[in-house]
């Protein structure tokens, strides 16, 4: 019972999300290029940069292995795995040394093998439900947008926006293979999180 008590499966301890929303002091009447001619103040002044920052931490992880400790009879949670040594990670993985080519690869091991066992028969093992001492990887995302109006008399405004999603192209790896029984346990299997650029216009009127 006391491994019972553990973190639940969607803890974050770290979890920031920042908003910000800037003019650009550019243009005529504005700090910089106020005498610019209106031409070029069109052109480069009144821009509107904005952006979402998120930056989590990773969530805790399961280790499993088969599924049941007495298939047929036992009617409990599937079989956890037994943990023999806290260096949990393998202190080898490098993120930027991942093999897109290859899931399979040695490279791509994230978690320390020799660590976790598949327990005894007739035994639940002795790993917690959700693990803290090892995550899934954190979101590292920022989400930047850049903006301009321009205004036609009274009754018309056009807006001209790009949006830079995960402006920096940040990967995030996924797809932890969790299972002692997998060939490809503590393996990385997925990376997702390419950047997407959209444009965009718009008339008010």
């Amino acid at each position: 019972l006391p491994l019972e008590k553990a973190v639940a499966n969607d803890d974050q301890p770290h979890l920031v999300k920042v908003f910000f929303s800037w003019d650009t002091p550019i243009g005529r009447g504005r700090a910089i290029g106020g005498g610019m001619p209106s031409w070029l103040s069109a052109v480069v002044g009144s821009w509107q940069v904005s952006g979402i920052l998120n930056y989590y931490s990773g969530t805790p992880i399961s280790i499993t292995t088969s599924t049941s400790p007495l298939a047929g009879v036992w009617n409990g949670v599937a079989l956890r795995g037994n943990i023999v040594s806290s260096d949990m990670k393998n202190e080898s993985f490098q993120r930027g040394d991942f093999n897109f080519g290859n899931t399979a690869d040695p490279m791509n091991t994230y978690l320390n093998k020799a660590a976790f066992q598949d327990p005894a028969p007739l035994t639940l093992g002795n790993a917690a439900p959700y693990l803290s001492q090892v995550r899934n990887f954190g979101t590292i995302s920022e989400n930047l947008s850049l903006q301009k109006v321009v205004r036609f008399g009274e009754k018309f405004r056009f807006q001209l926006r790009g949006d830079f999603l995960n402006a920096f192209n940040r990967p995030q790896w996924g797809g932890l293979q969790t299972n002692v029984t997998n060939p490809l346990f503590g393996q990385i299997t997925s990376v997702s999180g390419q950047r997407s650029i959209q444009l965009g216009t718009r008339l008010d009127f």
